[in-house]
């Protein structure tokens, strides 16, 4: 008899107000609860902001598949839990040391972004392995 998975639970927390955890993407449509009164943007596949709103403590939101999502620290911080719907999930991080900008060469970037050579080289040198990322002063 096979096992059936039928959801996944991912746990966040962020404790320092005005921190944004990395951007992710995910296959499937995750859940997202939150605890606090934390900040969501969501962008489409087309890179256009989807949504940009304050996510009330208990509230529930829906990320559908594919759509880059960020959570943003309140002056309470940031807790959310996500629930996975697939049994295989596959999650792509826009930050961090499992950046998918890593997987690209400079010459895709340059063509992607129409920048020069010396733009994509500040764009790469400006990335970290930090998936947290703090605000400037």
């Amino acid at each position: 008899m096979s096992k059936r998975v039928l959801g996944q639970v991912n746990s966040q927390t962020v404790s320092s107000p005005k921190l944004t955890n990395q951007p992710t993407f995910t296959s499937s449509s995750p859940f997202h609860h939150c605890f606090h009164h934390d900040r969501a943007q969501i962008v489409g596949v087309d890179g256009k902001r989807v949504l940009e709103t304050t996510v009330k403590a208990g509230n529930l939101f829906i990320v559908p598949r594919f759509f880059v999502v960020s959570k943003i620290a309140d002056a309470d911080g940031l807790e959310w839990f996500s629930i996975v719907t697939t049994p295989d999930p596959i999650f792509t991080h826009m930050a961090g040391r499992t950046s998918v900008w890593k997987a690209l060469s400079p010459e895709v970037l340059q063509a992607s972004f129409k920048v020069s050579p010396e733009v994509e080289q500040q764009f790469r040198s400006k990335r970290t392995a930090e998936e947290i990322f703090f605000p400037p002063n």
